[in-house]
């Protein structure tokens, strides 16, 4: 059966979500302990102390990287000014206002899942 290529963004957004790396201290490994865990449009993050998981939720945008809006599934980069709502498992970000208003009417159709 011959391979189907995938593209390589979407090879390293699918790899991201199981990294264990600090995004805060890229030397360091994140912990397993649910407690240094947090989601960005369900994606988890994983640290290896309690300081960098605070920092993180000071300011996400800064240190999430790419994401994927949950509405259209296109790619992009926050930043503080794009649109956020929060929800039971932590903030979203979205690439335009339209889909983070048919994330707010409709969260549990497009909200993320991950493990």
């Amino acid at each position: 059966m011959p391979s189907v290529p995938v593209p390589a963004a979407d090879f390293l957004l699918e790899h991201m979500s199981n990294a264990l790396w600090d995004p805060l201290d890229p030397q360091s490994l994140g912990s397993l302990d649910p407690r240094l865990h947090t989601r960005v449009n369900g994606e988890v993050y994983r640290f290896a102390r309690r300081w960098t998981l605070v920092r993180f939720h000071r300011d996400p945008t800064r240190w999430c990287g790419i994401l994927r809006d949950p509405v259209n599934a296109v790619r992009f980069l926050p930043d503080r000014r794009s649109p956020r709502f929060d929800y039971k498992d932590g903030p979203y970000f979205f690439a335009a206002d339209s889909t983070a208003r048919a994330f707010r009417a409709n969260p549990e159709q497009f909200a993320i899942h991950r493990d």
